[in-house]
């Protein structure tokens, strides 16, 4: 939905075995952030939950969706021009038929978003 619209992601080497992370691109001129917000854009808090869930939905070749969000927090506005680029630290487990998923998106010194959720494929 938003990859490669939005934002495109590479990833790399991660120091937890445990986490997989992801370097990600913002189209800083998308169009979404002529509404969000016209001369001072942030990137709204809903894109960077579905990146979470597109990048790990890519990553694993599965179609997932959210069946819980038990916290998200938005600890910094992430304005797209002053951070085009970021980072994207996902920790995920499988259990029986849910992934269990701790997320965050981080500059090199800001957290902008973290997340704790349980996803299933969808069918």
């Amino acid at each position: 939905m938003l990859l490669n619209k939005l934002y495109t992601y590479e990833q790399v080497e991660s120091e937890l075995p445990s986490t997989l992370k992801f370097k990600v691109s913002i189209n800083a001129g998308h169009e979404i952030f002529e509404g969000h917000f016209p001369g001072n854009p942030i990137t709204p808090g809903v894109c960077q939950m579905e990146m979470v869930k597109e990048i790990l939905s890519d990553h694993l070749s599965q179609d997932l969706f959210f069946n819980s969000i038990s916290d998200m927090k938005f600890i910094s506005m992430w304005e797209p021009k002053e951070s085009e680029l970021v980072f994207v630290d996902i920790a995920h487990k499988m259990t029986e038929d849910v992934y269990k998923i701790n997320a965050k998106i981080y500059g090199e010194s800001t957290v902008y978003f973290k997340l704790k959720g349980n996803a299933n494929v969808s069918e």
